[in-house]
């Protein structure tokens, strides 16, 4: 069983930041399935904000991420 992450909002939008971080690394060392798993847990995390939380550029970060992801398959 994971370790639960705590329910601050901006502790959850770091941990979505280092996950895209993950995401690029991944992508640049041509890792796209390990890439794809990381997109998939940022993006969990993201959509498991309170109502009101959300951040646009987050969003943004997360969505130019998928279309790379989705350039590479």
């Amino acid at each position: 069983m994971p370790f639960p992450i705590p329910l601050d909002p901006e502790f959850r939008k770091e941990v979505v930041s280092l996950w895209m971080d993950d995401v690029e690394d991944r992508l640049a060392q041509g890792d796209l399935e390990d890439a794809e798993v990381s997109w998939k847990i940022a993006n969990t995390i993201y959509l498991e904000l309170p109502p009101g939380e959300g951040c646009l550029e987050t969003e943004a970060r997360l969505f130019g991420l998928r279309v790379k992801l989705s350039q590479h398959h």
